[in-house]
């Protein structure tokens, strides 16, 4: 087990993620693949992005994104407010 990348990913999952770079890698939507910005808000379920082609809000249930060039995170496994998503244990597999 390489528990050096488990504690990577988590340091992800674990931080705030405004003002952060995200890049969607996988959508259930075509029209997400490759979509880059900046983090403006978290909720529970959306991911408000700033682009260059103006805001867009993202589901978390339908794709899958790295911020800052992290490793790949499903969004639908981070579907928490924020604020329980920093605090809460983890169990990566």
């Amino acid at each position: 087990m390489d528990t050096q990348w488990r504690c990577a990913k988590m340091e992800v999952v674990r931080m705030p993620w405004l003002a952060k770079n995200l890049h969607v890698v996988e959508s259930t939507d075509s029209t997400l693949l490759g979509l880059e910005g900046t983090v403006v808000n978290e909720t529970r379920n959306m991911i408000l992005v700033r682009t260059t082609k103006g805001d867009k809000m993202l589901s978390k249930s339908i794709i899958r994104f790295t911020i800052d060039d992290s490793e790949i995170i499903d969004g639908q496994g981070v579907q928490q407010r924020p604020e329980n998503r920093i605090h809460m244990n983890w169990r990566m597999n």
